[in-house]
């Protein structure tokens, strides 16, 4: 579904990514792993067209979609979650989830997709005129995601979901995630620093450090991995 060839990424004079590439197979999860600043935020940004790469190419579905600007990529169907969230905190809950539906046309189907987040976050629903910035942080990442899935994604990214929550809402949150690609069939890309959470859902992942790859592999050989486990689970 996606592929990514050799791409280099810079921040002025300082190269953030170096000689990148990676595939994303349709239907699968694959982590990006790698400690803060390893450029795991870059790669996405570069991916939804936020960033430009200097060089080398990035496809979906086999098209080139390296210089599109990030709307239209959003409409081909790459869609990012962003870290921290960034919600708009002063609109509620539902004008939020709608706003991801911005650059779709057919109400009825937007309608329906809002009905199916509400489905899957049924706190969203119980809350959907209250304003973001006064939910919790768990409610605000359920909203993140949902926001995103409004946007009809074919691929969705998403940039450290687990960031700052509590153990039993992270579990909540990577329980969906495996509902959404193994029952709606959705591929995810996921960047996180919960390298052993992230390992255990995924099919691929890849490992960066300092802008560079260093390691991948089918996820559950990497999760028995002697390196990663002293290098990222702590073992």
């Amino acid at each position: 579904m996606l592929e990514i060839k050799n791409i280099e990424v810079y921040y002025g004079y300082v190269k953030a990514l170096k000689d990148i590439s990676l595939r994303v197979e349709e239907g699968q999860i694959v982590s990006l792993l790698g400690s803060n600043g390893a450029g795991k935020t870059t790669t996405l940004k570069t991916i939804s067209g936020l960033l430009k790469p200097k060089s080398g190419s990035i496809l979906f579905h086999e098209k080139i979609i390296t210089h599109l600007d990030s709307s239209a990529i959003v409409r081909m169907g790459i869609v990012q979650c962003p870290e921290g969230r960034q919600l708009f905190p002063d609109l509620s809950v539902k004008e939020n989830l709608l706003v991801g539906a911005i650059t779709r046309k057919n109400r009825k189907q937007i309608n329906d997709d809002l009905n199916q987040v509400y489905g899957l976050f049924p706190i969203l629903r119980d809350r959907k005129n209250q304003l973001a910035g006064t939910l919790s942080g768990g409610e605000q990442q359920m909203l993140a995601i949902g926001r995103a899935l409004m946007a009809g994604p074919k691929l969705l990214m998403l940039d450290e979901p687990s960031l700052g929550l509590a153990p039993k809402i992270v579990e909540q949150i990577f329980e969906l995630l495996v509902n959404l690609n193994k029952e709606k069939g959705l591929t995810i890309l996921l960047v996180e620093q919960n390298a052993n959470a992230a390992l255990r859902i995924s099919d691929y992942a890849y490992i960066l450090e300092v802008g560079t790859l260093t390691l991948e592999g089918d996820a559950k050989d990497l999760l028995k991995s002697e390196l990663v486990q002293q290098k990222y689970l702590g073992a």
